[in-house]
């Protein structure tokens, strides 16, 4: 396994989150705590981000990117002290990943996956490394976190309803 990974996702040009994704459901590569935070007023070059993410950390795992794979990479903010565990903050929090599925066990035993994410007018950056667990680590992406009132968030899928 890598030590870090790294990926560019370009979205110059493109006008819609599904645009970066070519055939694949974006329910598939998005979890739906993704779709909310990225839907609720975001730009494209958010879900770039988060999608830049998902990659850099298939590439630390050394796996081939699927849609089900990018799907059980999750990339959300990370709160703070200063967000007081209002669901829906948002404020510039660092990034965080939680792998799920098949995925949660290969963050290895006493380690920890961070994630670092830039932008530019055309391209999202992301880079992902291994490190060990810090205290403050037990206390990231809480489920409350990640939970928005239902109404609150008109997602990319509900527009063609």
């Amino acid at each position: 396994m890598n030590r870090w990974g790294s990926a560019v996702v370009g979205y110059a040009g493109l006008t819609r989150p599904q645009d970066l994704l070519g055939e694949a459901p974006l329910e598939e590569v998005f979890t739906r705590a993704e779709r909310m935070r990225s839907a609720g007023g975001r730009t494209l070059q958010h879900w770039a981000g988060r999608l830049a993410g998902k990659h850099a950390v298939l590439r630390l795992l050394g796996l081939p990117p699927t849609a089900e794979r990018l799907g059980q990479v999750e990339v959300l903010s990370q709160p703070t002290p200063a967000c007081r565990g209002g669901a829906a903050c948002l404020d510039g929090h660092p990034p965080a990943v939680r792998l799920n599925g098949e995925l949660s066990e290969l963050a290895g035993s006493g380690e920890q996956i961070r994630i670092s994410l830039s932008h530019t007018g055309e391209r999202a950056l992301a880079v992902a490394l291994r490190s060990a667990q810090l205290p403050e680590d037990s206390a990231r992406l809480p489920e409350d976190l990640v939970r928005l009132p239902k109404d609150s968030v008109r997602l990319p899928e509900d527009e063609d309803r």
